[in-house]
């Protein structure tokens, strides 16, 4: 029988185990019923420090637990148009004015148009507002009285001020800034709590690691989606220290990033020991997959975030396309398309054909090693 522990790093998002619970087994119940799969999904088991739950087949037992960091993403949430107005700012302060757009215009075009969509959203909402409420103000005083004219020029400004903040969220606007602000500003975030929160995550990996490190029929996967790849970056670099230190093989580790958005820090000037922690990694001969989409507007789709961050390593992940067109009917995926939110989790999704070579759920369920699914492409 082959153990599995699959330990799964969310990305900026405030929501919690019991959301990704569900998402993991409402998609695990649709994938059974779609292609057959025998095995069982246990309840969530909150009784331990770090939440999992079980799947139990007849060839093998996978535990997948969540590595969450949620409490650190509420601190930062923000979903209104003051917030986002700020993360303008820091966005053009880091991005624009350094010169670091032209970098990510070079690498990814495609991303260079999607990360200024959100800004350029904000600054012409911002003119909507104070062009409709000085226009509706200069025209209506020439027909009523000035306070009339003051008072009806500020409810349109309200009014607009709600169409814009409503239009925001529905575009995702909102959540992409935050996004992308929030890895702008990694370095100083991750001082303190969160710091510790991956000094946790890593020992817990390493305990794992350790424990199985004489079972044959072990692996250990760690799958980090969206910002949590830039999380897993530091997670992996505290674990394979540890690892050094304690002479522990890593054969049994296998990492999977999804919708990275790594480059967001990687590129920037500042984050020479974020490079430096890039360079210790991949001096490991690990297996690593990355998977990105080119609808997946928060993500890097097929980019060597290693190699394109001036990162020198001997070893690099094997970058594939999620390939999603392959693995829906044309209607559905034309809905899933203009829904960004959806297209940047659709990683975590249970799939409806089985002729692609993305199958999140494949990769953690079966009797087989990660690394024997993957070789078909």
């Amino acid at each position: 029988m082959l153990v599995r522990d699959v330990f799964y790093i969310p990305g900026y998002d405030p929501k919690g185990q019991r959301y990704y619970y569900s998402l993991l087994k409402n998609g695990f119940n649709a994938y059974a019923k779609n292609f057959n799969i025998k095995a069982d999904l246990s309840k969530l088991n909150m009784n331990e420090k770090i939440h999992f739950c079980e799947f139990n087949g007849e060839n093998f037992k996978t535990k997948y637990s969540f590595l969450l960091w949620n409490d650190i993403v509420k601190k930062y949430w923000n979903n209104n148009f003051k917030s986002a107005l700020i993360d303008v700012f820091i966005f053009f302060r880091i991005y624009f004015i350094t010169g670091l757009f032209l970098k990510f215009g070079k690498h990814s075009p495609y991303q260079l148009i999607t990360g200024f969509y959100p800004p350029i959203f904000m600054i012409l909402s911002l003119f909507l507002i104070c062009f409709c409420g000085v226009f509706t103000f200069f025209i209506l005083k020439i027909y009523i009285h000035f306070s009339l004219a003051l008072i009806s020029a500020l409810i349109i400004v309200f009014l607009m001020y709600k169409l814009t903040s409503y239009l925001g969220k529905k575009l995702a606007v909102y959540w992409l800034l935050r996004l992308i602000v929030f890895c702008a500003l990694w370095q100083d975030r991750k001082k303190g709590a969160l710091d510790e929160i991956i000094k946790a995550f890593s020992q817990t990996l390493f305990n794992a690691l350790n424990k199985h490190k004489d079972d044959e029929n072990y692996e250990l996967i760690l799958i980090a989606h969206s910002v949590g790849t830039i999380c897993c970056i530091e997670v992996l670099y505290k674990l394979l220290k540890l690892c050094k230190v304690a002479n522990l093989n890593t054969d049994k580790l296998k990492i999977i990033t999804l919708g990275e958005c790594i480059p967001l820090l990687s590129y920037q000037q500042k984050a020479k020991n974020f490079k430096e922690k890039l360079e210790f990694i991949f001096a490991f001969n690990l297996k690593w997959y990355d998977y990105t989409s080119i609808i997946d507007g928060a993500c890097f789709p097929s980019i060597d975030f290693v190699g394109t961050s001036d990162v020198k390593t001997e070893f690099k992940p094997k970058f594939f396309s999620a390939r999603f067109h392959t693995l829906y009917e044309k209607d559905e995926y034309a809905k899933i398309k203009k829904d960004k939110y959806k297209a940047h989790f659709l990683y975590l999704y249970d799939i409806k054909i089985k002729s692609g070579s993305y199958d999140f759920f494949d990769f953690i369920l079966g009797e087989n090693l990660l690394e024997r699914k993957i070789i078909k492409e």
